[in-house]
């Protein structure tokens, strides 16, 4: 998940730079880790998988669309990452995102990272979750909590 961060980061502008104008849910088997400099949230189960939240300021202005783009391009160009699949999803304020699903092959492993966007005319949420496709799949659950009940302030 640090090397997407990395690609990500690089594509988008800074931080906010204040407190996050957004609350994220801890789902049942997670901690929420403290301390945290490259996030606005983040957490993680006993198993390692981890669930991450940042918030960006929207500039550039673009749509969801267009974020959605630019975020594929750049994991495809920079990160060797497969988009799986895209869906549409709803938080909590039934603001509607999109969620990309990637993938990739760490060794004899297969790995998944979800991105999750949610595009306001002021900020970009994303939030972030990562492991084995093992992890991903037995906590699919917890994943869909997190979108869920995601909500912005």
């Amino acid at each position: 998940m640090r090397r997407f961060g990395f690609f990500l980061g690089a594509l988008l502008a800074s931080a906010t730079g204040c407190g996050p104008s957004f609350q994220a849910g801890t789902p049942p088997g997670f901690v929420e880790l403290e301390d945290q400099t490259q996030y606005d949230y983040r957490a993680t189960n006993a198993d390692g998988l981890v669930i991450a939240a940042r918030e960006i300021k929207h500039e550039p202005k673009g749509t969801l669309d267009f974020w959605t783009k630019a975020i594929e391009n750049q994991m495809r160009q920079r990160g060797g990452y497969a988009l799986i699949e895209t869906r549409d999803v709803k938080n909590a304020g039934a603001v509607a995102g999109k969620q990309l699903r990637f993938g990739h092959d760490e060794g004899t492993k297969p790995h998944l990272y979800y991105v999750t966007l949610f595009v306001t005319d002021s900020k970009l949420y994303l939030l972030e979750s990562g492991g084995t496709k093992e992890q991903i799949d037995r906590h699919a659950a917890e994943l869909d909590w997190t979108v869920q009940n995601f909500r912005i302030k």
